[in-house]
């Protein structure tokens, strides 16, 4: 499978440098030793990565290999459903290279390259399921596409934070962690109207996260039971906490346990649509991007292919 079609590697230079060159180096040797035809790009800018798989989706390319962390697969998944490419013929691998890598971690895909490396040879495919947000901005309709997970409220603000805090302290899954405690005593509840299912919100909305795949931020599992094949997105709503909620929740997020807690509300959906506006931003993936209400989020089902363990 993995010889059908010439392959776009779109490598991110940021993403975790140690090693870069000798690491590069060998997934190039071992994509030639299986006679594996490619092209190869280097992202230079935020963004970057989207462009790239646009414009060579746009020449007909549909395998897509990502060497990279989630923001990076992200920014290539934009790429490609945002091109003319056809939709039965979207194939992605990753190798990941990232902060916080939880999409790979879903997989079971570590940093350990030459295992990455590996495990794409081999072709195993899985067709899986892409998020889509449809909103607007200065009147304009947009829409954007995420892989794992969509966040409103804290969740956006903590991914905020920690894109602010990795121009000072670099790329390390312990910013997760610094960003979450920094925003989750300072954030407060903000009004919020929800439909989902015949069910219609009119409340206060502390942090909602729309869930593909169970990991998020660096490991934490907001939808422990979360998969990325099942046409259905797992989902995370907390209203209003008090601060003995946050206390005993905040253990929980880390164990998987966090739906047991009384103050969370847990559902299943194919799409939900804000009608209010709950903050200036959301996140997708750990890409912030700003809005105006409404706002829908509905899944692809089985919208494109991965090469998996």
């Amino acid at each position: 499978m993995i010889n059908n079609g010439k392959w776009i590697v779109i490598i991110n230079l940021k993403s975790g440098k140690k090693n870069f060159r000798i690491q590069i180096n060998y997934l190039f040797q071992q994509l030639k030793l299986a006679n594996i035809e490619y092209e190869y790009k280097i992202t230079e800018f935020a963004g970057h990565a989207e462009l790239i798989a646009k414009n060579y989706a746009n020449k007909k390319f549909s395998n897509f290999l990502i060497v990279g962390g989630d923001g990076t697969i992200s920014e290539v998944i934009n790429g490609i459903f945002h091109s003319n490419i056809e939709n039965n013929s979207r194939r992605i691998a990753i190798i990941p290279r990232g902060t916080g890598n939880d999409w790979a971690r879903f997989w079971g895909l570590t940093r350990n390259y030459k295992k990455s490396i590996d495990i794409f040879l081999e072709g195993k495919s899985q067709k899986i399921d892409i998020g889509r947000v449809d909103y607007f901005l200065e009147e304009e309709p947009k829409k954007r596409f995420f892989i794992n997970s969509i966040g409103f409220g804290l969740d956006a603000i903590v991914a905020h934070n920690t894109n602010y805090l990795k121009r000072f302290l670099g790329s390390h899954s312990i910013l997760y962690l610094v960003a979450l405690l920094w925003a989750v005593f300072k954030y407060k509840s903000k009004p919020i109207h929800l439909n989902y299912n015949d069910v219609d919100i009119q409340d206060s909305l502390f942090t909602m996260n729309i869930a593909n795949g169970c990991y998020s931020g660096g490991g934490i599992k907001q939808n422990p039971h979360a998969v990325p094949y099942d046409g259905l997105f797992d989902t995370m709503l907390l209203k209003k906490p008090t601060f003995n909620d946050i206390i005993t929740l905040l253990p929980l997020i880390f164990n998987g346990k966090i739906l047991q807690h009384q103050a969370i509300e847990s559902f299943r959906i194919k799409n939900i649509i804000l009608k209010t506006q709950n903050g200036k931003y959301f996140e997708t993936d750990g890409i912030i991007s700003y809005y105006v209400a409404p706002l829908t989020v509905s899944i692809l089902a089985e919208a494109m292919e991965m090469i998996i363990p």
